[in-house]
């Protein structure tokens, strides 16, 4: 094989090389682009759906901090009943002491008067 047939055959196989790497490349190109239109479409339906989450979850914290005002509300109002009746045993409880102090004393001076 001289110099001429030796340069003509690496030309046809840098041909033949060059030609499959461009295949390739036309092929990884729409390969690369589709995975690129795929991702692109996940990114969207995550924003969408992360969107529509973030809405739903300050819904139920707007319900959470109602009905949570509302229990608070409520609380207070069982916490007021309770000091007036906690109040009232106090009272009552108070009478029963001084009258049966009284008793007592009575008790005493009546006994105190026999002897």
């Amino acid at each position: 094989m001289n110099f001429l047939e030796a340069l003509t055959f690496g030309g046809i196989i840098a041909t033949i090389l060059g030609v499959f790497l461009t295949l390739y490349a036309i092929i990884n190109n729409k390969t690369l682009k589709a995975e690129a239109k795929n991702i692109s479409e996940l990114i969207t339906e995550f924003r969408r759906e992360h969107a529509e989450t973030m809405r739903i979850m300050m819904e139920r914290l707007d319900d959470f901090r109602r009905e949570h005002a509302e229990t608070m509300r409520m609380m207070a109002e069982k916490i007021n009943e309770f000091r007036k009746s906690h109040e009232e045993t106090i009272k009552y409880i108070a009478n029963l002491i001084v009258t049966n102090g009284e008793r007592t004393r009575q008790e005493i001076r009546r006994k105190k008067a026999k002897h």
